[in-house]
């Protein structure tokens, strides 16, 4: 559901997965897992050591598709088909609370 968008960052800044994992103090299978949507649930501290590795913002870390109306929409419809208690409304849930979290860190900045 979540898909990130370091990997595509990181090789266009020629960064390899090593000095990732050097700058950001981050495991190199934990960022491999990111980079290749197998961990979908990374902390905002997380981002934001990446995010500063990489020389971006956070939300750049996100493909731009996945704004808060849109998830907010693809959420409604995930609760008609699965409940409000699925796995994949937890998921969408998680993240729109992940980027207001980042937009009102942003803020403040």
């Amino acid at each position: 559901m979540i898909i990130f968008n370091i990997k595509k960052i990181r090789e266009e800044k020629e960064i390899t997965l090593y000095r990732l994992e050097k700058l950001t103090g981050i495991s190199r299978a934990y960022l491999y897992r990111l980079e290749n949507n197998k961990t979908t649930n990374p902390t905002i501290s997380t981002l934001y050591k990446i995010a500063g590795a990489l020389d971006t913002n956070v939300k750049d870390l996100f493909y731009s598709k996945f704004d808060i109306e849109n998830l907010r929409e693809k959420m409604y419809c995930e609760i008609d088909n699965h409940g409000i208690n699925s796995k994949e409304v937890a998921e969408i849930s998680k993240l729109i609370d992940l980027l207001i979290n980042i937009e009102m860190k942003e803020k403040k900045r």
